[in-house]
């Protein structure tokens, strides 16, 4: 029965809480979205541009993304469109963060809501990245996790400038449905962060997983940090950390999985634009305050009835803390 009550509402969930037709301006607000040249990402980058806001995309291909914001500038029907602009960025090569964020800095001055949506799944250990990690951690963990510590002083400072309204800067981190149906009790196994599994879908699996830990620490790190705010604005003026599962969405993301289980799950595939609805609920829900850091967001915009108790447990008991400390570890000399 619990484990239904996890379940059921991400395979069938309610309708969507905010949509682009319900989101209020975003002029004003900078947002920086990674994987934006295709499926959730793209359709998330065309809402928050009709509604005003300058969007980064931050991606790989920089013909892709030239394309990808040609397309979206040129058939947008908004009055007040906002700005698109590419930065380059490969989350498989840790050297190349850095370098995003120096440039980044040198053109904005506030950052509203990052959006670590990219990601990769059912890819083989053999496909590591430029730093040797296991795939899945390396891309879908390690390097959100460094653009997000390089990112924390300028959304404190966002959080915290007179013109932000409370609990309106975000970092959002993306989960999955396999965290509830498959993750391990630890979540993330330390020993398998030195020496993964051979198992592609167990590494997605714990990667979604150690996601979620790292929107806790975060969470902890944001509610510590000095804000420069009135007590009474204090606690509201400061970063929001959650994660978020978007949907089980048939993007190029699962090109790599077994047809057969495609093939079983195609029924239950939600559309790019349900997926981009409830990340845009984490990133802009007026209903969401610092308060709620570290928790976790399900399809399509609202908050998970029934997180796993042994997950719960294993954040509280050090394992989030842990793989905070590797990640740190292995993301020191890129800084």
């Amino acid at each position: 029965m619990e484990y239904c009550k996890r379940i059921w509402p991400q395979i069938f969930p309610s309708q969507a809480a905010l949509t682009s037709a319900t989101l209020p301006s975003q002029v004003g607000r900078v947002v920086i979205i990674t994987g934006s040249t295709a499926g959730i990402g793209l359709a998330l980058t065309r809402i928050y541009y009709d509604a005003g806001a300058t969007v980064y995309m931050a991606a790989r291909n920089e013909t892709k993304a030239h394309a990808a914001i040609q397309a979206i500038t040129t058939t947008s029907t908004s009055q007040a469109p906002g700005v698109i602009k590419f930065l380059a960025i490969d989350l498989s090569d840790l050297r190349t963060i850095q370098p995003f964020v120096t440039v980044f800095l040198s053109q904005e001055s506030r950052l509203d809501v990052l959006h670590n949506n990219a990601g990769v799944a059912c890819v083989p250990l053999s496909q590591r990245t430029a730093q040797g990690l296991e795939p899945h951690m390396g891309i879908n963990c390690v390097a959100p996790y460094l653009l997000a510590s390089l990112l924390s002083d300028i959304l404190v400072c966002t959080a915290a400038a007179a013109d932000t309204v409370p609990n309106s800067v975000r970092v959002i981190w993306s989960s999955s449905l396999l965290v509830d149906t498959s993750a391990p009790s630890e979540g993330v196994p330390p020993e398998e962060l030195e020496n993964p599994s051979e198992d592609a879908i167990r590494n997605y699996t714990i990667s979604k997983t150690g996601n979620w830990f790292l929107a806790d620490r975060f969470a902890k790190r944001f509610t510590s940090a000095s804000v420069g705010a009135s007590d009474s604005l204090a606690s509201a003026k400061r970063v929001v950390s959650i994660t978020a599962n978007p949907a089980t969405v048939r993007t190029g993301i699962y090109d790599n999985a077994p047809q057969i289980a495609i093939w079983l799950t195609m029924p239950f595939f939600a559309t790019v634009e349900d997926g981009a609805h409830t990340l845009l609920w984490a990133g802009c829900s007026e209903d969401i305050t610092v308060g709620d850091g570290g928790r976790y967001v399900i399809p399509f915009g609202q908050w998970h009835p029934n997180p796993r108790a042994d997950l719960l447990e294993a954040m509280a008991g050090g394992y989030a803390q842990q793989f905070e400390a590797w990640a740190e570890k292995v993301t020191q000399e890129f800084r």
